[in-house]
């Protein structure tokens, strides 16, 4: 699929002045039940590589009506900003209480958070398989069409699954899971946590894609933006020079820097060691050539930019953005690549891609409306789309 369009408008001064309004829709998001008014309180966030969450708080006098009749689950909590809609999932908890009715809500892979994965698969070597596929499988086939889809996910005239690929190698990885073992989501969820992926959930719509792929770019962002001044950083800590792969059976697949200069200026060999037991089951076996390779493969990538320390720009987390920021509230997309570059006030220049990694949205009385951010380093190799 193309790459999502979140090209920055030119309406830089939208924060911190943005109204939201509440509706209730049934399962599914098409039956509009009612909107929830007056809203004491609004709260909700976007996040990489989780489940993002939802708080409305109403007062109750003006339409108990419509608050006595909510349900968890089988109604959703739709969020506009603007009148344009931000956010939107099922209702999973609410609280009454004598002026004010709480409502809270998660996004739509709550949904494959409380779904068993009542098949299982193997991906053991030889038949190591797509990590981008494989999440797309999830979703698509065991959780959301596997009922009939009453979520609406994945209709052929609105399919909200978004599997984002590029035209390179993308991540594979071997994985064995056995039916009854884990719930939809800790499966997917593990593919971005150990196995080269990333996914957020904006709307109704789950993108995810290689963690390399730079599918959305922001305009640089320099520290004069930033409401808390940044740090930088270099880690010791995560520096390697060589790496080895092994099943820790006597086998395993080695890189090396390949610029000598990396070997002799820090002493000699710099080690990570990553073992997976799993890998191999006797070890009067060796792995196949192939399969040694393919550890070999994942040893340098573990080293990719690993040496020297790597430096990183620091922005601390719960950041808000001063006004002339370029960037605005719909282009701020979690997984979203941009430079953060501190070029003053510090002994140390550093120009850094970065990824945003939450934003949450809070508006309440009298503060008015508060956008936060939170950024992580990117990874050391950035594709580009093509």
């Amino acid at each position: 699929m193309s790459m999502l369009d979140i090209s920055v408008r030119a309406n830089f001064g939208d924060f911190s002045c943005g109204t939201h309004r509440a509706l209730i829709y049934s399962l599914g998001g098409q039956v509009l039940i009612g909107e929830l008014d007056p809203l004491l309180a609004v709260q909700w966030n976007r996040i990489r590589d989780d489940i993002s969450q939802a708080s409305i708080f109403v007062g109750s006098s003006a339409c108990c009506e419509l608050l006595s009749q909510l349900r968890c689950v089988s109604m959703e909590l739709h969020i506009l900003r603007f009148d344009a809609e931000v956010w939107c999932g099922p209702i999973t908890r609410i609280e009454y209480e004598w002026d004010i009715c709480k409502v809270y809500a998660e996004d739509i892979l709550w949904v494959a958070k409380r779904r068993v994965l009542e098949i299982g698969y193997n991906q053991a070597w030889p038949n190591i398989g797509d990590v981008i596929d494989r999440m797309d499988w999830l979703l698509r086939t065991q959780c959301f069409g596997a009922y009939g889809d009453n979520w609406r996910m994945t209709a052929a005239t609105e399919d909200h699954l978004h599997p984002v690929h590029h035209s390179g190698a993308e991540p594979r990885s071997t994985r064995t899971v056995n039916p009854y073992q884990v719930t939809i989501w800790e499966d997917f969820d593990k593919y971005a946590e150990d196995m080269g992926a990333d996914y957020t959930v904006l709307g109704r719509d789950v993108y995810y894609w290689d963690n390399h792929l730079a599918w959305a770019t922001l305009p640089p962002l320099t520290e004069e933006f930033i409401s808390q001044f940044p740090r930088v950083v270099e880690y010791g800590n995560q520096l390697y020079n060589r790496a080895f792969v092994t099943n820790g059976r006597g086998y395993a697949g080695r890189a090396d820097n390949p610029d000598p200069l990396m070997i002799t200026s820090f002493g000699g060999p710099v080690d990570a060691l990553i073992t997976n037991a799993e890998e191999g089951e006797d070890a009067a076996d060796p792995p196949a050539p192939e399969e040694l390779a393919s550890w070999a493969e994942t040893a340098l990538h573990t080293i990719d930019g690993a040496a020297p320390a790597p430096v990183a720009i620091v922005i601390p987390a719960n950041t808000t953005l001063m006004p002339g920021a370029p960037w605005n509230i719909d282009s701020m997309l979690p997984g979203a690549w941009f430079q953060a570059q501190i070029t003053q006030n510090l002994c140390r220049t550093v120009t850094e891609w970065q990824r945003i990694n939450e934003i949450v949205v809070t508006e309440s009385a009298p503060q008015g409306e508060v956008v936060q951010f939170t950024a992580i380093s990117a990874p050391a190799t950035k594709i580009d789309p093509g």
